[in-house]
């Protein structure tokens, strides 16, 4: 079981529930609410999973939900500080907001940067029905 990248896109309320989507395929993938409450995902989160095939409980892969990958376990990359300092540079090199394709930086060090309040996060919406783009900024001066 390798790990896998996934970006949050929704985290149910009360119960923390949280859905995301594998960054290699776009396959959705549920967080149980007892990782989710530990790790206190959010949504637009970047964070690495296991993944197991979501199976119903008669032992079927039915992808329950219609969700085919369950995440048990769940853990937000670690870097240390001089590759965080390294993206954060490389970050601030542009004076307007970025997605981490473009700027060709690590989702999980951006996404480590957002949670040490250096940085800032936007999601971007186009249009109601178009998909979420997720860019990033060195400073709000910058957004």
């Amino acid at each position: 079981m390798d790990w896998t990248t996934i970006i949050i896109t929704n985290v149910v309320q009360p119960s923390k529930t949280a859905f995301g989507v594998r960054e290699d395929t776009g396959e959705q993938v549920i967080v149980p609410p007892s990782v989710s409450k530990t790790m206190n995902l959010e949504n637009a989160d970047i964070i690495q999973a296991k993944l197991v095939p979501n199976i119903d409980k008669d032992g079927t892969r039915g992808f329950k939900n219609n969700v085919p990958w369950f995440a048990p376990l769940v853990s937000r990359e670690a870097y240390d500080e001089a590759a965080l300092h390294h993206t954060y540079s490389s970050l601030s090199e542009y004076e307007y907001p970025v997605t981490a394709e473009e700027a060709e930086l690590p989702l999980a060090a951006l996404q480590e940067l957002y949670h040490q309040g250096r940085i800032v996060k936007m999601l971007i919406m186009p249009s109601p029905k178009a998909e979420k783009v997720i860019m990033w900024a060195s400073s709000m001066e910058k957004v």
